[in-house]
C-alpha cells in the first residue's frame, strides 16, 4: 500500500525527483518559472514523465503547510512498510523506536540523522507526531524518500524483535555503561523516552541493557533528535572502524 506524501522546497523536491520514488506532481509558482533552480527542477521532471502544473504564487502558498515553501510543492508516493519485511530485507537491521514524538520538527531532524546514519527504520507511537507532513518531509531534507517511518504501538514491535534475538537497547539518563562504552555492533533497537519524560517502567522491561549520555550534571536531557544523532554515529563509527579491521 503507498501513501502520498506532501513535498516543500526546492532542495528536497529536487532530490526527491533525483530518487527511486514516484514523484506523482510538482506544482510551481508562475511567477518563479524562470528561477534557475526552478528551471533545474522543470528539466528533472520532464526526463522523469512528472506533471508539472502551474499556479499562481497566493494559490500555492495556500496549498502549504510550512512559511516559506520557496514557491514549489510536489507529491510523493511512498511505500508502507511493516517491521516485518525490514527485518526480512536486512538481518542487520538498525531500529529506531520513540515513545512519543511532540514536534514534527524533531521527526523530521530524526529522519535525517537516520538517513545520514544507516538506520533502517524508525517506530513511533501513534499517540504523538507520527505523519509525514510536509513541515516533516521539509525538515528531514529527503529522507522521507529513504527511511520508513511505522505508526504503531511500541510493545508488539518489541516483542516481534525480541522474539527474534534483537538486542534492545534502552537510552536513558543515567542508566547502564556511557554509550562510547557500549558494543553497538550489529543488528539493535535502540529505545528513547518522550520528549518530556524518559523511559516508562513498561518500555525498560522490554530493554536488554542500558547506555546513557555523559553530560553536565545541570543538564537533564538532550533534545531527542540530538540524542538519536549521538547514539546513531557512534554505532556507525563503530561498524566502520571493524570494517577497517576486517580489511
Amino acid at each position: 500500500m503507498n501513501k502520498i506524501v506532501t513535498l516543500e522546497g526546492r532542495n528536497t523536491i529536487h532530490d526527491a525527483i533525483l530518487s527511486d520514488k514516484k514523484v506523482r506532481r510538482v506544482f510551481i509558482a508562475k511567477e518563479s518559472a524562470d528561477d534557475p533552480r526552478i528551471k533545474e527542477i522543470i528539466s528533472l521532471a520532464d526526463k522523469k514523465g512528472v506533471s508539472i502544473n502551474f499556479i499562481p504564487a497566493k494559490e500555492l502558498k495556500n496549498k502549504a503547510e510550512s512559511v516559506n515553501p520557496q514557491n514549489i510543492l510536489a507529491e510523493m508516493e511512498i511505500e508502507e512498510v511493516s517491521l516485518k519485511e525490514v527485518i526480512e530485507k536486512n538481518k542487520n537491521a538498525c531500529i529506531l523506536f520513540f515513545n512519543r514524538l511532540d514536534y514534527e520538527q524533531n521527526l523530521g531532524a530524526i529522519l535525517r540523522t537516520a538517513w545520514g546514519g544507516g538506520v533502517d527504520a524508525i517506530v513511533v507511537s501513534p499517540s504523538g507526531v507520527h505523519s509525514l507532513t510536509p513541515v516533516v518531509a521539509k525538515v528531514s531534507m529527503g529522507a522521507v524518500a529513504y527511511v520508513p517511518v511505522i505508526a504503531e504501538s511500541l510493545f508488539p514491535q518489541l516483542k516481534y524483535l525480541k522474539d527474534l534475538g534483537i538486542p534492545i537497547v534502552g537510552v536513558e539518563t543515567g542508566m547502564g555503561e556511557a554509550y562510547f562504552e557500549q558494543n553497538l555492533l550489529g543488528s539493535v533497537a535502540f529505545v528513547f523516552g518522550g520528549e518530556d519524560s524518559g523511559l516508562s517502567e513498561p518500555l525498560k522491561k522490554y530493554c536488554d541493557l542500558f547506555i546513557h549520555i555523559p553530560m553536565n550534571s545541570s543538564l537533564s536531557s538532550l533534545n531527542v533528535s540530538v540524542a538519536v544523532a549521538i547514539i546513531v554515529f557512534e554505532k556507525l563509527r563503530q561498524e566502520l572502524e571493524a570494517k577497517n579491521r576486517g580489511s
